[in-house]
């Protein structure tokens, strides 16, 4: 394949189509980016090449159709001097040059078509490879925006574990009452169940003075 179809083929690939089917659009426009450097530096070289043949080629071509000038005027010159076997050759050197001169013309014709094509296919090029670099860099900036959004994300569900923490607290508090009122209740439970000793050891000790103060009126044994 020549420079100039594999350069039309990169040049003519639908970037956005092949965007959409890589599994990772960075690796693919990369990929592309190095095959369209290649071929612009290939292409360069070419065109330089090119450009030079075409320069040898006019030079040429200028330097036979200059000799055929001269001989024709040296033909023409001859003739004004009556000699027409002079005439003659100095004609057939002309048409020698001419022919030459021709041939060198259609050759730099053809070489100043393909630098043209060249330089245009090298202006297509250098054009495609800034619209990668500048796709390269919008899937970038669209992989660093994911990024901020996904951590946003990771942030959003931060907040929203803090806000089930905050009703394990509340969970946890009331849990923390029940505990303190079972414990005020059973402290309750423990002063009334004192309460009930005092009181008995208080009723003994009336009996006690009641039978005492009836022994001493002589009654207990009447009681």
């Amino acid at each position: 394949m020549s420079l100039l179809s594999r350069i039309r083929d990169l040049v003519s690939a639908n970037l956005n189509a092949m965007l959409d089917k890589a599994e990772d659009p960075e690796k693919m426009v990369n990929e592309y980016l190095r095959q369209l450097n290649e071929q612009l530096y290939e292409a360069k070289t070419s065109v330089a090449a090119a450009m030079a043949d075409e320069t040898k080629l006019h030079n040429k071509m200028v330097s036979f159709q200059a000799e055929a000038d001269q001989w024709q005027a040296k033909a023409e010159a001859a003739v004004r001097a009556g000699d027409d076997e002079l005439a003659k050759a100095a004609l057939a050197r002309k048409n020698q040059a001419q022919k030459m001169a021709d041939t060198y013309r259609q050759q730099y014709e053809a070489q100043d078509a393909q630098v043209e094509q060249l330089q245009d296919a090298l202006v297509k090029l250098e054009s495609r490879i800034a619209e990668a670099k500048a796709k390269k860099e919008l899937i970038i900036a669209k992989k660093n925006r994911a990024a901020t959004q996904e951590a946003i994300q990771r942030t959003v569900r931060g907040i929203g574990d803090a806000n089930a923490m905050d009703k394990l607290a509340q969970m946890e508090e009331r849990v923390d009452d029940r505990l303190a009122r079972a414990e005020a209740m059973a402290k309750l439970e423990g002063d009334s169940l004192e309460s009930r000793f005092e009181d008995l050891e208080r009723d003994q000790a009336v009996e006690d003075e009641l039978a005492a103060l009836k022994a001493k009126l002589g009654q207990g044994g009447n009681a």
